[in-house]
């Protein structure tokens, strides 16, 4: 290749280098759970979330004081079974904590997928905020402080939660 040539291209790559550079950076930052706490849906969707908790939970209360009296049952009777009916019975009681036990299990991941199900409307309208005040007031960067992974937070740093909860009472 050409000796000029290449002088050409690396002056270039260098100009361009520098000028990518010399753009400032504008860094923001927003606290997204602290966001979801003050929009007006959260109060209501927690309605329904304890509403639907207090319903599984009157469910798991029933199904262990129904368990409950059958063990005290099986304790008072037990000595009158014959072996075979002592053991079906056993078997029995051992089934139905494990029901129990699933129930309690299902009812808690239940809840936690509602929860996600009925925040995502709340994330996704603040997610658009955010962009739109990002585009607007031409952020490089926005670092959310509230999910803890942020190691350093300056000063200059703007805090853009009320120009986010601006954005999305204009919508």
């Amino acid at each position: 290749m050409n000796p000029k040539l290449n002088f050409l291209v690396v002056v270039l790559l260098l100009s361009f280098c520098t000028a990518f550079s010399q753009e400032t950076l504008k860094v923001g930052h927003v606290n997204i759970p602290e966001l979801v706490q003050q929009m007006p849906e959260t109060d209501s969707i927690q309605a329904v979330l304890n509403k639907e908790a207090k319903e599984m939970e009157a469910m798991y209360s029933e199904m262990l004081g129904e368990h409950e009296k059958n063990v005290q049952k099986f304790e008072n009777e037990s000595s009158s079974y014959s072996e075979f009916v002592r053991k079906t019975k056993e078997a029995e009681l051992m089934e139905s904590a494990g029901k129990i036990q699933q129930f309690h299990q299902n009812a808690t991941q239940q809840l936690q997928k509602r929860n996600v199900e009925l925040l995502q409307p709340v994330y996704q309208k603040i997610n658009e905020a955010i962009s739109q005040v990002a585009g607007r007031d031409n952020f490089t960067y926005i670092l959310d402080l509230g999910n803890g992974a942020v190691v350093f937070h300056a000063e200059h740093s703007q805090d853009l939660n009320p120009l986010v909860l601006a954005e999305i009472k204009k919508q």
